[in-house]
């Protein structure tokens, strides 16, 4: 698959995201992997839900993640780029 360089580029561009979770304890990381994988609920209030474990500004998290022209955050695209982040820490 042919992933486009503007995606890969907003992939890879989850500075905040990196940053807490560099700080982020051992607990707070699997925190973070659980509420990554739960189904019931969608990326919105998955990264407010990280925000708040993680202490982080939520704006400042949600504003990374990769979105459609009307706003919308891509689902599948930002849970594999914090997938990705959590992967480097865990």
């Amino acid at each position: 698959m042919i992933m486009d360089t503007s995606i890969e580029a907003e992939k890879l561009n989850l500075d905040a995201f990196d940053e807490s979770i560099n700080e982020a304890s051992g607990s707070e990381i699997d925190t973070l992997w659980a509420i990554l994988k739960y189904k019931e609920i969608g990326i919105y209030r998955k990264v407010k839900c990280m925000a708040d474990v993680l202490g982080a500004d939520f704006d400042k998290l949600v504003g990374e993640l990769p979105s459609d022209t009307s706003g919308r955050i891509l689902d599948q695209r930002s849970r594999h780029a914090i997938h990705d982040v959590l992967i480097k820490y865990s």
